[in-house]
């Protein structure tokens, strides 16, 4: 046992010095390797958060994966959205087949309605310096795994080393339980820890296991400081090599990932039950992410419909609950410099009800407009959670009679066309595969330009790295980031295909 406390112990403090020196590097390089003039960036906006300028601008976008490239501090992450038949949908790293919506998954699935596939009609790719980790489970690892293609980008896939995986099924299901993607466009990190459980003082163990759970059993392995360790000690190669592989990552070890900046948490709903997703258990999340990881940021993504909501009184719940983080994002206090500095929402379940209204009403299913309660385009950036989901949403619950499914998936979520009366299936779409699992390369790409809208919503402006954001300036800032891309609201069609860059900015319109 005392050999065991000394190697945690030498680990944490190597972790420590580490972190410490990593500061005093990023310092140095912002004042050594460039010089910023403190001018603003030219760009444009239509007079809101949300800017854009074009790829000649070098101060707003690089294609470089250097380590040693530090983003202007005015802009530290910016993104792109491309046409899907210039580049592909983020599907290249998607390792669970069942859950793909593209390549020989998807030979049986029906194109989306012209409602959808209008306003999903586009790619993203992304530049930054932040370290960034996604937190979560199954429909964590779909959505990182989509968000790494969109920060690698093509030639630089061996920049991405899965640290813990398993199998079974003859390998058609490969979760990853640690990956990094390192370093990424722009120079950042992009990382995943696996945990089917919001993290706590009480599910923290010696050693947590990369192995498959049992849903239905509510076996979890939990979590262990020896994940998180291996998470900010990993080290990584160079990156200039485009042809880069896994291997020369490990022979040529010359940076280790540090700190992260910011986590998107997702909360495991489904292995949790409703009543245990308390405030109070969310809340020692956020700071057990900021112990173990040293985040300073955190995206908490509000719960969508799936297959493991069989009552309305269950519905209710997950509204409940994305009240909860909703209030918590509202409320959170900090101490400059300590701790979690900024709690930020992502409107993931807003955006998925969207779609599973509209697709419903193409089914044929009497279901009120999305126009009116769930409103689109300009309205969409005021709209309040007023809890339009709960008003009519019986239809949700009209589930395909599976009967080899414990929790047979939602008609209007997963069926392209409306199911004969007597039929045990039917025609599949690409907005879920299964009830619960989401179609990265349909939905992903909004995930990923939410997410780069809502970090540049804190760390996007003029001032130095760590400077304080005004809470009215930031929150009305992440409206904006949710309104237009946690939404169906068609984007500006000039940004689509384009050298235009986007970035958000707290405070600057």
């Amino acid at each position: 046992h005392l050999d065991k406390i000394g190697k945690y112990l030498f680990a944490l403090a190597f972790t420590i010095t580490y972190l410490v020196h990593v500061n005093v590097v990023e310092y140095d390089l912002v004042h050594v390797s460039r010089s910023f003039d403190g001018r603003p960036i030219s760009s444009s906006s239509s007079g809101g958060h949300i800017h854009q300028t074009t790829t000649s601008n070098s101060r707003a976008w690089t294609e470089s994966h250097s380590p040693y490239h530090i983003m202007d501090p005015s802009v530290r992450i910016s993104f792109r959205l491309h046409d899907p038949a210039n580049v592909s949908p983020p599907s290249k790293f998607l390792s669970v087949v069942p859950y793909m919506c593209s390549g020989p998954g998807s030979k049986d699935k029906a194109d989306l309605p012209p409602s959808l596939s209008t306003v999903l009609n586009f790619t993203t790719t992304i530049a930054t310096d932040l370290k960034i980790v996604h937190l979560g489970d199954s429909l964590g690892q779909q959505f990182v795994q989509g968000f790494d293609a969109s920060v690698l980008g093509t030639g630089h896939d061996g920049h991405r080393v899965v640290l813990q995986e398993y199998f079974y099924e003859g390998k058609i299901y490969s979760h990853n339980c640690l990956s990094v993607a390192a370093p990424v466009r722009g120079g950042g990190i992009s990382s995943y820890w696996r945990v089917t459980d919001l993290i706590s003082k009480d599910n923290r163990r010696k050693e947590a296991a990369c192995a498959k759970e049992e849903l239905q059993l509510k076996q979890r392995v939990g979590w262990s400081m020896e994940q998180s360790i291996a998470l900010v000690g990993h080290k990584f190669g160079n990156g200039n090599n485009n042809s880069v592989s896994e291997s020369s990552n490990v022979l040529d070890p010359s940076f280790a990932v540090g700190q992260f900046d910011s986590v998107v948490m997702r909360i495991p709903h489904g292995w949790m039950d409703i009543p245990d997703i308390t405030r109070e258990r969310i809340v020692e999340a956020i700071q057990l992410s900021h112990e173990n990881l040293g985040v300073q940021t955190v995206i908490i993504t509000t719960l969508p419909f799936n297959n493991n909501v069989l009552t309305t009184s269950e519905w209710q719940g997950i509204h409940d609950i994305n009240e909860i983080i909703r209030d918590i994002g509202r409320t959170w206090t900090h101490v400059p410099g300590i701790g979690v500095q900024w709690i930020l929402v992502q409107e993931f379940g807003d955006f998925t009800n969207q779609i599973l209204w509209e697709n419903a009403q193409h089914l044929g299913y009497a279901t009120a407009s999305t126009t009116n309660i769930a409103p689109k385009k300009q309205q969409q950036q005021h709209q309040q959670h007023d809890g339009w989901e709960l008003s009519g949403g019986e239809f949700l619950l009209d589930r395909l009679p599976l009967a080899k499914r414990k929790w047979p998936p939602s008609i209007p979520m997963v069926c392209a066309e409306t199911p004969a009366p007597d039929a045990k299936n039917c025609i599949r779409n690409k907005i879920s595969t299964d009830g619960i699992h989401w179609c990265i390369e349909t939905l992903g790409p909004r995930y990923a330009a939410s997410v780069a809208c809502l970090l540049g919503c804190v760390y996007n402006g003029k001032g130095p790295r760590g400077s304080s954001r005004d809470v009215g300036d930031v929150r009305k800032c992440e409206e904006e980031c949710n309104g237009q891309f946690m939404s169906i609201t068609p984007v500006d069609e000039r940004w689509i295909g384009s050298e235009a860059v986007i970035f958000s900015r707290a405070g600057e319109t």
